[in-house]
């Protein structure tokens, strides 16, 4: 049996597997380990690794987003961040320093959130309230509703119609998601359905799986925020299904376990045939078999 440290580590470890994220080195492994078991705060860990740098978190006022290109720092293709020095105001402006720390704030902000769990009714203001405490730390928009672009955002993802999870021959295919001004009513629908799926206790397993994995499926298509919409779901998804009494093994969804490319494999597979059985198959068989009725805690 896991010790709740464990599942508290996993959780994260599952989560940041999403961006292809191990597990880190041995001192950011140590302020994980330090969050989980709460001997030091999620504050101190966050000052902490970005002091490591020689940066701080910007508390001031956020710059103004009024388009997608606003979301970057001039003359780069770097997003606006909250982590600064005396020579970049407006954020750090190197990609791999910056995602090297998104990676490791979010992870301490996810444990905390295993914690300390957003309490609310899984509807889109919780699931904004999920990136913000994951993200606010190092964007200012962090919870806030994607603007732009005005068609649909395109990204570039394995082919995961045509060939296997995992595959290294899958050639790299376009995927598109809600353009700005589609997101708050399709975030918003798709996130009231899957509230919904919280409370109903009628539904038995696997019924209740496939309508999380179709919700899930197109909220992911939405793509509600600028970055880090994967994790910030994951979060939002494994809390609603451990609500609802069915929670997942996130110790399965490690970094190089098959779950894992399955788990990026059904995402993308979804997005492009809208065919969420992939999907369903991969939230079933999260949960040991052996549980089949709903014991929902308390909140």
């Amino acid at each position: 049996m896991r010790s709740e440290l464990q599942r508290r580590l996993d959780a994260a470890d599952a989560a940041l597997a999403f961006v292809n994220a191990g597990p880190g080195d041995a001192r950011h492994r140590s302020l994980v380990e330090g969050v989980a078991a709460e001997r030091i705060s999620t504050e101190q860990a966050v000052l902490h690794t970005v002091e490591q740098h020689g940066l701080r978190v910007d508390s001031g006022r956020a710059p103004s987003i009024h388009s997608f290109d606003d979301y970057l720092i001039p003359g780069t293709f770097v997003l606006r961040n909250r982590l600064v020095d005396e020579l970049h105001p407006d954020g750090i402006d190197d990609p791999e320093l910056l995602s090297l720390l998104d990676r490791q704030i979010s992870r301490l902000r996810i444990v905390e959130l295993e914690i300390r769990p957003v309490r609310g009714h899984f509807d889109y203001e919780h699931l904004k309230q999920v990136h913000r405490r994951m993200f606010g730390d190092i964007f200012f928009w962090a919870g806030e509703e994607r603007i732009g672009p005005e068609t649909a955002m395109i990204r570039f993802a394995p082919d995961a119609v045509n060939h296997a999870p995992g595959d290294p021959a899958a050639p790299m295919t376009k995927y598109s998601y809600f353009s700005g001004p589609e997101i708050a009513e399709a975030a918003s629908v798709q996130c009231a359905q899957l509230s919904h799926l919280a409370s109903r206790s009628d539904l038995g397993r696997k019924k209740f799986f496939d309508l999380v994995a179709e919700h899930g499926g197109e909220l992911n298509v939405v793509h509600p925020f600028r970055d880090g919409n994967l994790r910030a779901l994951w979060q939002y998804a494994a809390q609603l299904e451990e609500r609802a009494g069915y929670p997942i093994d996130t110790a399965g969804f490690l970094k190089e376990t098959r779950a894992h490319a399955f788990a990026m494999h059904s995402a993308f597979h979804f997005q492009a045939t809208n065919d969420n059985d992939v999907m369903f198959r991969l939230m079933e068989g999260g949960l040991p078999q052996t549980q089949t009725a709903r014991t929902p805690p308390p909140g």
